[in-house]
Formats: structure tokens, sequence, C-alpha cells
């Protein structure tokens, strides 16, 4: 039995904040400005020695300015604005939070976390400090913190689609899959149109072997985003596990035409025509897999598998060849190597093959030295 590397689910993991979130950001922060500037100046009686009430006036105009360098994206000179504001009105609150989105920006995470903890002291309400207080734990990959983050945003805001859908994320890296679908349903639910939630729901459905509850996922996700390669790519593999190879190519023809690179797409595109004993065709894909990614040791690997069923058993120990070059501890690919070389009649080589394939976990190379080695 020839063994095919089926390629991991993407699940769809943003490093920094999307577009999307970008611009609810900067909404919030517009929204910061607008509500200190609706203050009216005029109804309150200053006295020239009032320094209180100067500096909080001060402090208002310095961080206004920070808010514009902000939305300009210039960060750096947005944090020494508030900096400033701060140092004139140490409780500002809403300086705190900006800064620390700044530094999110500039994935300062660290002190980032350190003004989203200042802005929750004094207004533990705060409906954006734990969100963001959760990503940053979350790229610092402390994602217990991160998880308790987002549950407290959720508590305070149980509408933030984006809390849902990070914590099913660090559910699912976790192989919670149920609780995962959990958080992403409800991410789903508090915004109807959100194609990565159900992409990812999806995918941790594969996960439990819910192929039917996948594919109507990714199907959902490509309705209300036609632009998403991976999401074809991911449909394409579930109905490909489901045995409907040639809807399965079909979304794989989408993915690559959406994202003419995607060798993954080529790779897994090229496995449901090996399932079809489409050999020959299954082999063009993964060359050109390779041709757009010479280090993907995989498609060296699946490719060898193609060809030993055209019985080209030398082109098969060749591309293992290069797999385990590679990646060496790539137990599939020995354990390919090993039956190969049993056709071209190199018994010891096979058998030494099976054995490494043995000693790195794969079972069928235990049974195969038992059945077939001294």
């Amino acid at each position: 039995m020839l063994w095919l590397l089926f390629n991991p689910i993407n699940i769809t993991k943003l490093v920094l904040l999307n577009k999307l979130h970008m611009k609810k950001l900067q909404t919030l922060l517009f929204a910061s400005f607008f509500s200190f500037s609706a203050i009216s100046v005029a109804q309150d009686e200053i006295n020239i020695g009032d320094s209180t009430a100067l500096e909080g006036l001060k402090s208002l105009e310095i961080y206004n300015t920070g808010i514009e360098k902000f939305n300009e994206k210039d960060y750096s000179s947005a944090i020494l604005y508030f900096d400033s504001a701060i140092t004139l009105n140490p409780s500002y609150e809403k300086a705190y939070f900006d800064r620390g989105s700044a530094r999110y920006q500039l994935k300062d995470y660290t002190t980032a976390i350190t003004d989203f903890d200042k802005s929750i002291e004094l207004n533990p309400d705060s409906t954006e400090a734990h969100y963001l207080k959760g990503r940053s734990n979350e790229n610092l990959k402390n994602t217990e913190a991160a998880l308790s983050d987002y549950t407290n945003e959720i508590k305070i805001n149980p509408t933030n689609a984006e809390a849902y859908y990070y914590k099913g994320g660090i559910n699912y890296i976790n192989e919670k899959y149920d609780e995962a679908i959990k958080n992403y349903s409800n991410a789903i639910k508090n915004k109807a149109d959100y194609a990565y939630a159900y992409n990812d729901r999806g995918s941790a459905k594969r996960q439990i072997k819910d192929l039917s509850g996948a594919i109507n996922d990714y199907t959902k996700a490509t309705l209300i985003d036609k632009s998403l390669a991976f999401v074809y790519n991911n449909l394409g593999s579930a109905l490909r596990n489901n045995e409907q190879y040639d809807k399965a190519i079909e979304h794989y023809n989408t993915a690559i035409q959406l994202k003419t690179d995607y060798y993954i797409a080529y790779t897994n595109r090229g496995l449901a025509k090996f399932e079809k004993s489409d050999y020959k065709g299954a082999i063009a894909d993964y060359d050109d897999a390779i041709r757009l990614n010479a280090s993907y040791a995989y498609a060296f690997n699946n490719r060898s598998a193609a060809k030993y069923k055209l019985e080209d058993y030398k082109g098969a120990v060749e591309d293992c060849n290069k797999a385990i070059i590679l990646d060496q501890d790539y137990g599939a690919a020995y354990l390919n190597r090993g039956i190969a070389k049993e056709m071209l009649r190199d018994q010891d080589g096979a058998c030494a093959d099976w054995k490494k394939a043995a000693s790195l976990g794969l079972r069928n190379g235990k049974s195969f030295v038992q059945q077939s080695c001294n």
C-alpha cells in the first residue's frame, strides 16, 4: 500500500488585524475623538489659575493629534503624542488604549499588553482592550492568556464576532474541535457574512469526520466571498475525502485560477486524479507543484506513488530520494521507497527503508519488516 500525503487543512490565522478590523479600529478611534471634541469648553468656567482644567484641555489636544497620526499609520509618532497626553493626564484611559493599539500595530505586543492592562484597570468594561490584549497574547503564543482575554471580552460584549472567531482558532489548534465549532458558530451568529468563520468551522468539522457539515460550511463561505482560493481548496479536499473526485477537481481548478502559484492546490488536485486512477494527470499536477515549490517534499513523495502505479519503479525511488533529502524524518517516503526497491529486486534496501519507516512510527513499516525481512 502506497502512502500519499493529504495536505493539512488551511485554517485562517491572521497575524495582524485584517483590513476590515483596521477600519473598525479607525472608526473606534475617531469615535473617541468626536466624543471628547463634543465637550463644550465654553460651558466650563476656567480660572487662569485652574491648572488641572488647562492640562486637561492640553492633553485632549495632544491626544487628538495622536489620533490623527494613528490614522495616517504613523504609529511611532502617535505613541509620542499619547505619551504626552498621559503625562498631563495619568488617568486618560483612551490614551492608554490607543497607545496600546499603536504598539500592537508595530508588533510590540508585550508593551501593548501593559497599556491594555492599564486601560482595563481604569475602565474594566472597555469593549476593545480585552480583545486586543487577547490578540497580543496570541501573537506572543500565550494561548491560555489569550483565551481568558477573549472570554472576558465576550462577557462584556457578547456580540464581538472576532473574539469568538479567534477563541475558536485556539481551540482548533489545541484539537478541541467541538469547542472550536461552538466558537465559530457564535461568530457566525453575530456576523452572518463571516466567510472565514464558515471556512474554519468547516475545517473543524472535517477533523471530526463530519464531511457533509464541512462541505456545507465551505460552500457557504464561497457564496459569501468568491475570492478566497483556500476555501475552494478546502472544499475540494472535503469532497475528495467524500470520494466525490470530479467535483473536488472542479473546486481545485477554481482555487488555482484564483491563485496561480497555489502549489498545495496542485498537489491536492493530483491526489484527486490519483484516486481516479489518472496517474499521468496526477504526475502533471505534482510536476507543477514542484515547479512552484522545489522544497515541497510531499509533492515528491506523492509523485513517486503515481510513478509506481505506472511501473516506473526507478523514477519512484528517485522521487523518494528527493523527498527524504528535503525531510530526513519523512516516514511515508521511506516506506514508499522500500516498496519501489522491492520491485527492483533490492530486498536489502527495501528492508532498510521499512525499518527506518517503522522507527519513525509507521505501523506499515513494521508489518513489512515482519512479513518480508529476515
